[in-house]
């Protein structure tokens, strides 16, 4: 590995090239899966939507590898697949066909939805004259007392994360499954799980109607897959087909994204593991080093790929960009929120005040991060907290 010469007085000497501490926004394309990527785009050359003898070649193998990759994740043989190039494009195709579905009544969500599945939510509600309303926060995520108190006759479908995507938190789809089925018999429970899909188990008791894939955040260069109850199939076939409601993805970055799933259900036990100890040793790594950052979600369920601190009284923004000569990468918020002039929406949400809503530091790992990594990131993040 380079090593880097001190590029500034005090800074560490001898610093990796490199530390990648962003993979919940997106994770290293997996060298396996870039040569998967070629290989298919070289077989499969056919548009799947076309008639012709390659886009039916196309078609078939598609069909396969949806049927491997549905089976990969436990879901029923009758959940429909749906394929898009990114997550936020098959979350507003998700939500779109859950409006269309319902017609009326209130999509019930919370304030620590990714923008894509809140911005999503806004637009169709409004195109259908459907109400959204808001379940507020706590200073642990969402409360289910408040979510059951908010469901009523009303209340058509659920919004929700799976695993919040900066904090880590994880929702417990069961018990919304169970306050929905008591209060508001037949809602849709749309679930946005990719931060968990692959890499915790995916609660299916729960019986999402819609669960989301983003091949970005299991190693695949692109592509995305919406899983859908059969009920709501001929909805987004619609959508999809019909009203070209989102792009089409092209053959071989949907079998790729397909692949990407299949290993990534295979592998997950191991992988999991794996990031339990990185988070284990990136812990007592921070402590050695003199950094007693509280865990935001402390002794609540947090998933083991995510690891969120309270910096206060340094800011999340400036710690990241002061490691950027380092050529590290953390986050102060989730990917598309990191540069809020407001502080994290998520942390406001959450009750925090507006300096320390500036104060979250986000830390995602992945296979492709070391022991040794976790080690040298702590002393690098102690120097930055000095010369802060």
């Amino acid at each position: 590995m380079r090593m880097r010469k001190k590029c500034c007085p005090g800074a560490v000497k001898n610093v990796p090239m490199s530390i990648y501490l962003d993979n919940a926004a997106a994770v290293p394309c997996d060298p396996e899966l870039m040569e998967f990527l070629l290989k298919c785009t070289r077989d499969y050359s056919g548009n799947q939507e076309s008639m012709g003898f390659h886009g039916s070649r196309a078609a078939r193998e598609i069909r396969k590898a949806s049927d491997d990759l549905r089976s990969a994740f436990g879901f029923d043989p009758s959940v429909r697949l749906f394929f898009g190039n990114t997550g936020t494009e098959v979350l507003a195709l998700a939500a779109e066909a859950v409006c269309r579905t319902a017609r009326r009544g209130e999509v019930l969500t919370t304030p620590l939805e990714h923008p894509a599945l809140e911005f999503a939510l806004k637009r169709s509600c409004a195109r259908h004259g459907m109400s959204l309303k808001v379940c507020p926060a706590g200073r642990y995520g969402v409360s289910l007392e408040k979510f059951e108190s908010m469901v009523n006759e009303k209340t058509a479908a659920a919004a929700v994360h799976h695993v919040q995507s900066e904090t880590g938190g994880i929702l417990d789809l069961r018990k919304i499954r169970d306050i929905l089925d008591r209060k508001a018999p037949g809602a849709i429970l749309l679930t946005d799980t990719m931060q968990s899909i692959g890499k915790i188990p995916l609660a299916l008791e729960a019986r999402p109607d819609f669960t989301v894939l983003s091949g970005q955040k299991l190693g695949a260069p692109g592509g995305a897959v919406l899983f859908c109850s059969k009920k709501f199939g001929d909805t987004v076939h619609a959508l999809r087909a019909a009203e070209h409601f989102g792009g089409r993805c092209p053959a071989a970055m949907l079998l790729t994204v397909a692949r990407c799933g299949i290993l990534a259900a295979e592998k997950q036990p191991e992988i999991r593991d794996y990031a339990r100890k990185l988070k284990a040793v990136l812990l007592n790594a921070l402590r050695k080093n003199g950094l007693a950052f509280p865990e935001t979600l402390s002794g609540h369920p947090v998933s083991p790929f995510i690891l969120h601190l309270l910096t206060a009284p340094y800011q999340g923004a400036i710690l990241t960009r002061a490691l950027h000569p380092y050529e590290i990468s953390t986050a102060p918020g989730s990917a598309c929120e990191s540069e809020t002039p407001g502080g994290s929406p998520a942390l406001t949400a959450m009750g925090f005040s507006k300096r320390d809503s500036f104060c979250g530091l986000r830390l995602s790992f992945w296979k492709t991060n070391t022991a040794a990594e976790m080690e040298r990131f702590a002393e690098i993040l102690a120097e930055c907290v000095r010369r802060y």
